[in-house]
């Protein structure tokens, strides 16, 4: 049986292909004068803070997008698998700018859910990577 797409399936597609470039592009790079996202970054605190924003951001914002749509969408389970990874290559990226070699593996839905509460992306990234820093 195959599996249906939903109309977000091009733009998830499109999502985890630019955090897997990302990702693969940050491994051992060094961090200043790289492009992420669209923007050239020149320092670790402006990477972590593009990669959040407009990394991570996108992608919870897609799922939002779809699970709170006037009509319902049902995400595929390899459109569902795609938003994982790309959640996970953003988030490895962003505690890489943090100074923090990760592996993160958190689902999108945790990602939206922390959103919820809190209203801030990159907090939502810093709590998912386990680099917060309490406040002083």
């Amino acid at each position: 049986m195959t599996e249906t797409r939903s109309r977000y399936a091009d733009r998830i597609a499109s999502l985890a292909a630019d955090a897997r470039a990302a990702r693969e592009r940050f491994a051992g790079t060094e961090l200043t004068g790289i492009e992420l996202a669209g923007t050239e970054v020149s320092d670790p605190e402006e990477a972590a803070l593009v990669a959040a924003r407009d990394g991570l951001g996108p992608v919870v914002g897609a799922y939002v997008e779809a699970r709170t749509a006037d009509e319902p969408v049902r995400l595929s389970g390899r459109e569902l698998d795609r938003l994982h990874a790309a959640t996970s290559d953003w988030l490895a990226v962003y505690a890489r700018c943090r100074g923090v070699d990760a592996d993160p593996d958190a689902t999108v839905r945790e990602a939206a859910e922390l959103l919820v509460d809190t209203h801030d992306v990159t907090d939502v990234a810093a709590l998912l990577t386990g680099t917060h820093r309490d406040a002083p």
